[in-house]
């Protein structure tokens, strides 16, 4: 009769424990050197910049709201890896958890690009503005759709902790918001901010959406050559 070993399974759990903590770690390194290096870069000029203008809460809210997508969007790729016959070419745990930290780190980026909003004297929202669609007196679809997707990413980032209590099957329904959520940014970033008509961000926000598209489109020709 075959039995686990409870010191193996305990030690299996450590190791998986200590493997996220360094991803988490490593990332975290990432971006404070990266921080790092920008602001000795150029922090002089960011500094001049914000102190010169009263529009530097719509200037952090910009950048924030490019880095939340970036990430979303990193995180939408490892999650297609997964489902794809290409995730068997790297590790599927690491891809795993980078696909959940990456939709969690997103969601604070988002949550900051709107929120820093609250501190604009010019555009003067209040909460409800923020958090509900509709609510902007201008540019009314463009951001109703941003916060459409903000709330669908946020679902589905925060999913991964109720999957063990609502079960594998009703997950992956409710992580399929994931592409829904994917769609409204993804329309948003190109109808709301004059930063959208530069060509180094129509280039990315183009060749990011095409990558997403032709892994979604080899996912599903995949599906249906396997039945």
């Amino acid at each position: 009769m075959h039995t686990d070993n409870p010191t193996s399974s305990h030690t299996a759990s450590n190791t998986n424990v200590l493997t996220q903590a360094l991803w988490v770690g490593l990332m975290l390194s990432i971006a404070i050197g990266v921080g790092g290096y920008a602001s000795l870069t150029w922090g002089e000029t960011v500094s001049q910049l914000l102190t010169s203008t009263d529009k530097h809460f719509w200037y952090l809210s910009r950048a924030s709201g490019v880095i939340a997508y970036t990430l979303f969007w990193l995180a939408v790729v490892f999650g297609l890896l997964l489902s794809t016959r290409l995730g068997k070419r790297f590790n599927a745990a690491r891809v795993f958890a980078l696909h959940q930290y990456l939709s969690l780190i997103a969601v604070g980026f988002a949550a900051f690009h709107a929120g820093i909003l609250l501190a604009d004297n010019f555009l003067n929202l209040n909460l409800w503005q923020v958090l509900m669609p509709f609510g902007f007196q201008t540019e009314r679809v463009g951001v109703a759709l941003g916060q459409l997707g903000f709330w669908f990413l946020f679902i589905c980032a925060f999913s991964f902790y109720i999957k063990k209590y609502i079960g594998q099957s009703a997950w992956r329904w409710l992580h399929f918001l994931t592409f829904m959520a994917y769609m409204f940014i993804s329309i948003h970033v190109f109808m709301v901010g004059s930063d959208s008509r530069a060509l180094p961000l129509l280039l990315f926000y183009a060749g990011s959406q095409t990558l997403v598209f032709l892994l979604m489109t080899y996912r599903l020709v995949a599906l249906k050559q396997a039945k």
